[in-house]
């Protein structure tokens, strides 16, 4: 008993005499001063403030003796020696330029590094990151610090673990469907943060055989949507924001508004590039798509069959100093050999068709030339993408012309929004390392018809844009299991479950791909063997490859983070993964294979024995750790946009 009192004394008097400018965290994993406020690792001296004076330096910890410094100020690389003659380098944070303070230049070489384009080491690579490794968050401060809306003199260097749990995520969707509502909410939480959202009807979308807004409009309120942004902004660092929402009233709206003043969507462009300077902004677009909206405004099926023919037709490619907005838009009525294309719709239409790609193209050609370097990313989604030369194809070139290196396009838009939101949680929690494994012989293949690429590409292009990077080397990486497009769906999907229940058995993070389209052989597979549904972090064959894709991977690359590099894990957010599996599975397999006609339906794809399969399964909350769950249900099946494509139905955890 006394051994036992006297260990716990010990721990008592080594907690209080804990110096207390350093966390204890930072203390266990090196070498605290005697000043309480520096300490060191692996021959590197944290904690200094920018702008620190030499003297103010060793006034302030007696255990340094000496200093060697070019600067005015403490830089990094500079050199310090300690009483005992150890030497140790220097770590200033957010200082990569080695003076000692904070310029354009170090937000410049950090976001550098962020991007993987500048490979700094020692000292200079120390400086870049507060976690593991750099991230967004990381420049995102500098350069906020930079601006004066930030001091890192408060906190110059953090721990090697983060604490995301409570932090504010503003988002404005698309709209409403839910592949942009339900779908976010639910991984918002799933990643420990907190979610602010407008009133539905603010972003919600009205098509002509729906009830319009209490407004008596069919579009998400713009400028009420404005205003809350507005409004947030003081309790919120993070944001992730539709720009065809805000501007348009939604996507649907995107492809309708055909205005050619541009005073509005001028001021609020404005605003977003004001907002990145102080904030974490992350902004999705889209390239608007070949035709209009069936069933919104009197378009029909027979004027979207006509427009979408007329916009598949072949431009004029144009390169060089002819790609500019003016020729691209002047274009838009000729083929390739200049010849006007003739299409049956009226002259209104067309020219109404016209000025909405016009609109399009001119707000987001704003964006980017203003403010490509301050938004921390920015998707731009090709709305019903081709790899064929289309009336898009000048328009995405132009795009990527002028685009920086936080740019990312995509053969898809529904996912984007979770994309932004998966992004948020790599700035906050560090970098994910997936190890993608293939199966079937279709990897380097276009995955479906509106692929531009290979698969390959678009999972590589999905991953890298979301802040995680591609190995395989660690073994704590989240393996991604991807079923490609084979003649052998039937051994290959086989051999997929089986290498992802010997990953449950074993531990490793996975998520799965189906991009396949066959769509049931992996499903099938996955209840036929016992496999623990709910261990998985990701799951997706919703819609497009490039769709599910990025509905997969931003839902596990979000929780893998968070399980991860997390020092907590909540109650709530794991009541918010068992809707984000539970919607993902139910949706995606029910939807495709039954129509979810009946959500207590008990055949092999029936919603109920889904809900089954997932309420006998543990889930993962911790690395490698899996944990029992509340009972899962599902109720309140519904169509909120009258198409069975937007099915969507509630689920509660008890």
């Amino acid at each position: 008993m006394k051994r036992i009192l006297s260990a716990i004394l010990v721990i008592i008097i080594t907690f209080l005499l804990l110096p207390v400018g350093v966390n204890a965290e930072i203390a266990n994993n090196g070498n605290v001063f005697s000043s309480g406020k520096y300490y060191t690792k692996n021959g590197f001296l944290y904690n200094i403030s920018v702008e620190t004076t030499p003297e103010e330096f060793l006034a302030d910890e007696p255990d340094i003796v000496s200093l060697s410094t070019k600067s005015n100020y403490v830089a990094t690389n500079d050199i310090a020696v300690d009483k005992k003659g150890n030497e140790y380098k220097i770590v200033v944070y957010g200082d990569m330029d080695c003076n000692g303070k904070i310029n354009a230049l170090d937000y410049l070489l950090l976001k550098r590094t962020v991007f993987k384009t500048y490979n700094p080491d020692g000292a200079i690579y120390e400086a870049s990151k507060t976690a593991d490794e750099p991230t967004s968050y990381d420049y995102t401060l500098i350069k906020r610090h930079f601006f004066r809306t930030y001091d890192l003199a408060t906190s110059p260097h953090r721990t090697f673990s983060a604490d995301g749990n409570g932090i504010k995520l503003a988002y404005i969707p698309l709209d409403n469907r839910p592949v942009n509502k339900e779908r976010a909410e639910f991984l918002v939480a799933s990643a420990g943060f907190e979610l602010l959202i407008p009133e539905e009807e603010m972003y919600r979308t009205a098509l002509d055989n729906m009830t319009p807004n209490s407004d008596g409009s069919t579009m998400g309120n713009r400028a009420g949507l404005l205003n809350w942004l507005e409004s947030v902004e003081d309790e919120c660092d993070y944001f992730v924001i539709s720009l065809d929402q805000l501007i348009s009233g939604g996507l649907v709206g995107s492809r309708y508004l055909s205005n050619t003043d541009l005073t509005f969507e001028m001021e609020v462009t404005d605003y977003l590039i004001d907002l990145a300077k102080r904030k974490h902004v992350v902004i999705f677009d889209t390239v608007m798509r070949l035709a209009s909206t069936v069933n919104y405004q009197g378009y029909d099926s027979a004027t979207y069959n006509a427009l979408r023919a007329y916009g598949q037709v072949a431009r004029r490619q144009l390169t060089g100093s002819q790609l500019t907005v003016d020729n691209i838009i002047a274009g838009y009525r000729y083929n390739a050999n200049g010849a006007a294309i003739s299409v049956n719709v009226s002259s209104d239409k067309l020219n109404r068709y016209h000025a909405s790609r016009a609109r399009k193209l001119n707000v987001v050609d704003y964006l980017l030339r203003n403010a490509s370097q301050d938004i921390e990313r920015i998707y731009i989604g090709v709305d019903d993408s081709s790899p064929q030369i289309t009336i898009q194809t000048n328009e995405i070139n132009y795009i990527k012309s002028i685009g920086g290196e936080n740019l990312t396009l995509f053969a898809g838009a529904d996912e984007l929004g979770l994309m932004g939101i998966a992004a948020v949680a790599t700035s906050v929690y560090g970098q994910a390392n997936c190890n993608v494994i293939y199966f079937g012989e279709g990897k380097d293949q276009p995955a479906d018809a509106y692929d531009t690429s290979t698969l390959a590409n678009n999972v590589e292009n999905h991953i890298n844009s979301i802040g995680a990077t591609m190995t395989s080397t660690d073994p704590n990486a989240m393996q991604v299991l991807v079923l490609t497009k084979t003649d052998y769906a039937e051994k290959y999907s086989k051999q997929l479950i089986e290498t992802a229940i010997n990953n449950i058995e074993n531990g490793i993070p996975t998520c799965i791909i189906d991009a396949s389209q066959t769509r049931t052989e992996v499903a099938r597979r996955m209840f036929d063997y016992d496999l623990d549904v709910g261990m998985l972090l990701g799951y997706s064959n919703w819609n497009t490859v490039g769709n599910l894709v990025g509905i997969s991977l931003s839902n596990a690359v979000a929780r893998y983070v968070y399980l991860y590099r997390s020092s907590r894990v909540t109650e709530e957010s794991n009541k918010a993964f068992l809707k984000t599996i539970t919607f993902s599975l139910v949706k995606d397999i029910s939807y495709k294979y039954k129509g979810i006609s009946n959500l207590n339906d008990t055949s092999t794809f029936g919603p109920a024995t889904i809900v089954a399969r997932i309420n006998a399964s543990p889930i993962m909350s911790a690395k490698g750790k899996a944990i029992s769950h509340g009972r899962v249900s599902v109720s309140n099946f519904r169509y909120p946009w009258n198409r069975t494509f937007e099915a969507t139905f509630d689920i509660s955890v008890a």
